[in-house]
């Protein structure tokens, strides 16, 4: 039997629409990014990734670990907790935390340094290994929320493929195991594991604490349930009499938001014990300012560097997060997302246009607001929203990111 070209692809792309090849494509896609910023931009040394600070260098550091003038990145901290999860100092390994709230953001640096082995030589490579996993692993989870909304698994690379998480591949950022393990928590709360819910939450909170976000939205989620249902238990009267209780468990059970709360309290207290402060009250940096002000400043500063690079990058990120938000609030009416997905959609939204200057003015592709792209592609893909659009963009983003970052550190 004769079997068209047409039957062929169409069995090939049945075969394809599970969650594994989403993800070994994403792995793949990051894995050709982070080799190629080795070689170009890195000339060979993964240790550029870090991106080490000579303001916070104060000692001799490991070898092979370069040093720029400057403030550095993020990663110099995520680099020096990886060599030691369990060491509290201000200083060690010659890098000096700039903040002690650095220490409740143990678990990328942690899931480095068990990748590692412990091994400090190793945790360069382990810290970009970490990412390019969770970029994986964010893509075969997309995938499975795609499939639930009846749509192809190749869709759920929506997630993994935002321009921010190339610039968190590329040095060394926490926002890619934040998102992981958040949308793992989603997916497994939708499948109603809640023990798994609870913990992949719990390692979400530990990572960046923007995830709390979506605690305590599922804890109100509960504590709204409950009074709902004694308020109408209380309305009814004598006519409960003899009936079966009812259900004050509300819709989530309180594992799922109670395991990652006393985890994210617990890791304060060993914190507050080791360096004698709390690290959620010891910030120097003010994240947050008055509705769009940050935004109006990054506006104008970068208006006024066009026609640069930086700028073009700058305004090209800002209208495709903005469209694929805009997408996501057109998709509300048919998305089969949970309330608490939609609530968190909508507070991560709030979050974002009162997040302060320096946020805004940073060169990091808008790290900073992957929780509300998160959100927003679980609205889109648990929709019967077309995709093609935000798809496209976000695709043509991705490759002008990547691109970028392979040719300059």
């Amino acid at each position: 039997m004769v079997v068209s070209r047409h039957e062929r692809l169409s069995e090939a792309a049945h075969r394809a629409d599970t969650p594994r090849w989403v993800a070994a494509i994403a792995g793949i896609a990051s894995s050709v990014v982070a080799a190629g910023r080795i070689v170009v931009a890195g000339h060979g040394n993964i240790a550029s990734f870090i991106v080490v600070g000579a303001d916070h260098v104060r000692a001799r550091i490991p070898p092979g670990v370069p040093v720029t003038a400057g403030q550095g990145y993020d990663g110099q901290f995520y680099y020096r907790m990886a060599l030691g999860p369990l060491n509290f100092d201000r200083t060690a390994h010659g890098i000096r935390m700039d903040t002690l709230s650095r220490f409740e953001r143990v678990s990328y640096p942690a899931l480095s340094w068990l990748v590692a082995g412990g091994r400090g030589a190793f945790v360069p490579w382990s810290l970009v290994i970490v990412n390019v996993i969770g970029l994986a692993c964010l893509g075969g989870l997309g995938a499975m929320v795609a499939q639930e909304a009846r749509r192809h698994a190749w869709w759920g690379l929506l997630l993994p493929a935002y321009f921010g998480f190339v610039w968190v591949l590329s040095r060394d950022l926490a926002e890619i195991v934040t998102a992981t393990f958040v949308v793992a928590g989603v997916v497994a709360l939708r499948r109603r594991h809640f023990v798994a819910a609870g913990a992949a939450f719990s390692v979400g909170v530990l990572s960046r604490e923007t995830a709390l976000l979506v605690v305590a939205i599922l804890a109100v989620e509960r504590l709204g349930a409950f009074l709902r249902q004694r308020f109408g238990a209380g309305r009814a009267g004598s006519a409960a009499l003899g009936r079966e209780a009812p259900d004050t468990a509300g819709t989530t059970p309180a594992i799922v938001w109670a395991l990652p709360a006393v985890a994210f309290i617990s890791w304060q207290v060993v914190a507050r014990l080791a360096i004698g402060s709390w690290p959620l009250l010891t910030s120097g940096q003010h994240n947050l300012d008055f509705p769009f002000a940050g935004l109006v400043q990054g506006f104008q500063h970068y208006v006024g560097k066009l026609p640069s690079t930086s700028a073009l990058l700058w305004f090209g990120e800002l209208f495709i997060l903005a469209a694929v938000v805009v997408a996501a609030a057109f998709a509300l009416r048919t998305t089969t997302a949970r309330l608490y997905e939609r609530a968190a959609w909508i507070a991560y939204g709030i979050v974002a246009v009162t997040l302060a200057p320096g946020i805004w003015l940073g060169d990091v592709g808008f790290r900073s607001l992957d929780d509300l792209y998160v959100f927003s592609c679980i609205v889109l893909l648990s929709s019967r929203q077309r995709l093609t659009g935000p798809a496209v963009l976000v695709a043509g983003s991705w490759v002008v990111v990547a691109v970028e970052l392979i040719r300059f550190i």
